[in-house]
C-alpha cells in the first residue's frame, strides 16, 4: 500500500482571501516547520507520494528542497496560489507531477476573493510554467462562493487552454456569513 504525505509547509500566506483571510496566528499554525524529516523518514517507504501544502507553500521553498533532495517520492504535488512559481527553481519545479494553482474563475470573481490584480498575476505564472515546457499536470483549483456560477468559471478556466484539469470545491466558510443555512438555496 502506498501513501500520500501532506506536508503543512507554513502558515504564512501572501494572500489575504475573504474566504481564508491570510495568514494563520503562528501560535496556532506555525509559520516556520518545527518537525524533522527524522520522523518522516522511519514511515516513508518506497513508492510514497508527498504533497506540500500551506499557508502558501513557495513561502517556504527551502523546506520544499530539503525533502525533494532527501526523499525519492513516486510523486510530488503542490497546491499552491500559483504568485511565486517563478521564484522555484526550475529542477524542482519539473519534479512536480501535479501543481494545483488556486484560481476562482474569470477575473472579476477571482480578484473580488484573492484581490485586485491576482487573476493576471496568476495566468502570468501559469504561462511562464508552460513556457518552461511543464510536462506535468497543471490543474485550477477552484473555491466556489456565493458569487461563482460553477459552469461559467470552469467553462473559463478550460477555455484559456493553460490547465489540464479543473477541481472545484464548494467553501463552506462562506464570506457572507450566514448564508450557509441556505446552501441547498444556494445549489439550486
Amino acid at each position: 500500500m502506498n501513501l500520500l504525505f501532506i506536508l503543512y509547509t507554513t502558515g504564512r500566506c501572501n494572500l489575504r482571501c475573504r474566504y481564508c483571510g491570510g495568514s494563520f496566528d503562528p501560535e496556532t499554525v506555525p509559520w516556520n516547520v518545527k518537525y524533522s524529516l527524522k520522523l518522516l523518514e522511519e514511515v516513508f517507504r518506497e513508492g510514497d507520494s508527498i504533497a506540500f501544502y500551506g499557508g502558501e507553500p513557495l513561502l517556504n521553498r527551502g523546506f520544499i528542497r530539503e525533502v525533494m533532495e532527501t526523499f525519492q517520492a513516486k510523486h510530488y504535488i503542490i497546491q499552491t496560489n500559483g504568485l511565486l512559481l517563478r521564484n522555484l527553481d526550475r529542477r524542482i519545479l519539473e519534479r512536480f507531477d501535479t501543481i494545483l494553482v488556486s484560481i476562482d474563475g474569470g477575473r472579476e470573481i477571482t480578484d473580488a476573493n484573492r484581490g485586485s490584480g491576482v487573476y493576471d498575476r496568476v495566468l502570468s505564472s501559469v504561462r511562464y510554467v508552460r513556457s518552461l515546457g511543464y510536462a506535468g499536470d497543471l490543474v485550477a483549483r477552484m473555491t466556489i462562493t456565493n458569487g461563482s456560477d460553477i459552469y461559467r468559471d470552469v467553462s473559463h478556466l478550460l477555455d484559456l487552454g493553460l490547465f489540464d484539469h479543473v477541481h472545484w470545491q464548494l467553501s463552506m466558510i462562506w464570506v457572507d456569513r450566514g448564508d450557509w443555512r441556505d446552501l441547498w438555496g444556494w445549489i439550486r
